[in-house]
């Protein structure tokens, strides 16, 4: 899967799976805003799907295919299921404020079909603080696992 920071314009190829679940980790407990849609290449639109639920976790697999549950904190049988996606966008206008990311997957017949969640703040119990790692941008976050990753490796010699 290839991940786009739209801030700076780059494009990286996901790392690991540790990875994604740092970035996605930052939906934990917060407000999520997501639109589900699907349109064909000239933008017209076959479905679309909205909603705002509180992230209660996030669950990561990749066995044949890479998959991304998002389940609702406050409804057992409410989850969005990722299957399978091309590429992550990744929306970060102003650090620490205004996090988004569009998983997006496209058909051989052109059909596009995208997830989009938008962080819309803390679910308002205050049972969670942020931890250091959830205040840095995306650049300072990846700075930090290829920090970790060299010196493991270090180490491990």
């Amino acid at each position: 899967m290839k991940i786009i920071y739209t801030r700076g314009n780059r494009t990286e190829t996901l790392a690991s799976l540790a990875t994604l679940r740092k970035i996605l980790h930052r939906f934990v407990a917060h407000r999520v805003f997501y639109e589900l849609s699907s349109r064909n290449k000239r933008g017209h639109e076959f479905f679309s799907a909205k909603n705002i639920f509180v992230c209660g976790s996030i669950e990561i697999t990749n066995r044949d295919y890479l998959t991304i549950t998002v389940f609702d904190a406050n409804n057992p049988t409410h989850s969005i299921e990722i299957l399978n996606p091309a590429m992550m966008r990744i929306y970060e206008e102003t650090p620490g404020q205004g996090f988004a990311v569009s998983f997006i997957s496209e058909t051989d017949t052109g059909v596009e079909s995208r997830c989009y969640l938008r962080d819309e703040g803390d679910d308002g119990e205050g049972g969670t603080k942020r931890t250091a790692l959830e205040h840095i941008t995306l650049p300072q976050l990846f700075e930090y696992l290829e920090e970790i990753t060299t010196t493991e490796s270090t180490f491990r010699r």
